[in-house]
């Protein structure tokens, strides 16, 4: 599906859920509302004094961090009709997201022969919507993408974390719905020690700190005003059946050599929700009842265990 298809699509869709509304970015796709059905289940993190961009796609919603030119957090609901089917990624490739404000859009400039390494990483994986083509031709998006290490983490540990995933939907023909995001460090490094699921992981500090291309092939480069890196990058997934969530913590490097079984190392990555909160400063699931709240903080839910 090209540009001008989406925008139609999901104006219209606005024009039959919400008539006459006014939005701040000016653009259908920017009012949350437009694709509630993607995301009312479990709400949208909270993100206190970030200048954040929110867009709807087709499948996805996204929460561009407009100061750090990345998404803080996309939501995605997963069902059976979309994680399988015989869409393809063929001949696609990453374009600028016209919704986002130009002062917070990364462009295709900052990532091409970045020469570091780095992947167009996807935040709502692509193969998440291979039901439906057009759905998946809508990731393609740069606010749906960070600077990911390619060898050793996109196309390795991150990948068969998307798998698994996609497994638990097909195999229980079921929902979940999966909020994927990243945790940048402001050049500290970052030790999680006392997790409610006992897990304990260093972050060294990433270099560089972000990709332009004044920098492309130069760790020591500054950027003016470039995409971000994350240090890390997390999933909290959601069951509506079980009202139960778990979360993933991976450090966004390679992590060839590190382990025999990439489940058990996913496993092994297994952090409780207040962790991915106190590191991202986000707050998810502000819509449910507070006690509600506070035992999912307080609770380790296992991996994969949907």
């Amino acid at each position: 599906m090209n540009v001008l298809a989406r925008s139609l699509a999901i104006a219209l869709l606005s024009l039959a859920v919400l008539p006459g509304r006014v939005l701040a970015q000016n653009h259908p796709e920017n009012d949350p509302e437009n694709c509630s059905d993607i995301w009312k289940e479990v709400g949208l993190p909270k993100t206190p004094g970030e200048d954040i961009t929110t867009v709807c796609h087709l499948g996805y919603i996204t929460g561009n961090n407009n100061s750090r030119k990345a998404p803080s957090w996309v939501i995605e609901k997963l069902t059976p009709a979309l994680v399988k089917g015989k869409a393809t990624r063929e001949n696609q490739s990453f374009s600028e997201d016209d919704k986002v404000p130009a002062k917070g859009r990364a462009t295709t400039a900052d990532y091409d022969g970045n020469g570091l390494g780095f992947d167009q990483g996807h935040n709502a994986a692509a193969a998440d919507f291979s039901g439906k083509q057009e759905f998946l031709d809508d990731t393609f998006f740069l606010s749906n993408s960070v600077p990911q290490v390619g060898v050793g983490f996109n196309r390795s540990i991150w990948r068969t974390l998307e798998t698994r995933l996609r497994g638990l939907v097909g195999d229980n023909r079921s929902e979940i719905y999966v909020i994927t995001g990243s945790i940048f460090q402001d050049g500290k490094p970052i030790k999680i020690r006392n997790d409610i699921c006992r897990s304990e992981l260093e972050i060294p500090v990433v270099k560089p700190a972000s990709i332009c291309p004044e920098n492309h092939g130069k760790k020591n480069a500054q950027c003016e005003s470039g995409v971000a890196v994350p240090a890390a990058m997390f999933k909290v997934v959601y069951n509506p059946k079980t009202k139960s969530a778990f979360s993933v913590l991976l450090q966004n490097e390679s992590h060839t050599g590190n382990y025999k079984n990439g489940v058990e190392y996913i496993r092994a990555h297994n952090v409780g929700l207040a962790t991915i909160e106190d590191l991202s400063g986000l707050k998810f699931f502000p819509d449910f009842p507070l006690r509600k709240q506070r035992v999912m903080r307080s609770a380790c839910v296992e991996v994969l265990s949907h």
